[in-house]
């Protein structure tokens, strides 16, 4: 990731789509950089609840410091499963690219720097770049080999303002 950063921008979120993104692949860079202005800074302290199981959806978040626990209750006489999430990994993304409720209960374990995709500035990028928005939807959601991930994250596919 060092050599990626070295001849790009070093700055935040950049840093952080990059570590998120980095290892599903080869990753066109000027793609991620285009995500940045969607995305919203946050600072969140020790202890605060991001939101509980069963909220509405507001977006997904890339971490970029600190941890976030996710606390999953499936059923009253089952123990509630727990995950830590570090930084480089999305959370949220799933309820908040399906606009299903909330699975799970996420608390700040440790202070946290946290770039927020909102649910508004999603339908945003749906405007201002569709298939930047499509594709940056199926990748997350899918995670595999599929075309739509292989033109997000290489220089192969589109050319002009929709390559990817």
């Amino acid at each position: 990731m060092s050599n990626y950063l070295a001849a790009r921008d070093t700055s935040e979120p950049y840093i952080t789509l990059v570590r998120a993104f980095s290892s599903y692949g080869d990753v066109d860079h000027s793609r991620l950089q285009s995500l940045v202005p969607y995305l919203e800074r946050s600072s969140v302290p020790e202890g605060l609840i991001l939101w509980r199981q069963g909220d509405d959806s507001d977006g997904l978040y890339l971490i970029e410091s600190g941890v976030l626990r996710a606390s999953y209750q499936f059923a009253d006489h089952i123990p509630a499963v727990e995950e830590s999430m570090v930084p480089g990994t999305l959370a949220g993304e799933l309820s908040a690219l399906t606009s299903l409720p909330r699975n799970a209960t996420v608390v700040v374990e440790r202070r946290a720097v946290l770039w927020k995709l909102s649910t508004a500035n999603m339908r945003r990028l749906e405007l201002d770049d569709p298939i930047l928005a499509r594709t940056f939807v199926q990748f997350v959601l899918k995670g595999d080999c599929s075309p739509t991930r292989e033109a997000l994250f290489t220089n192969k596919v589109f050319s002009g303002k929709n390559r990817l």
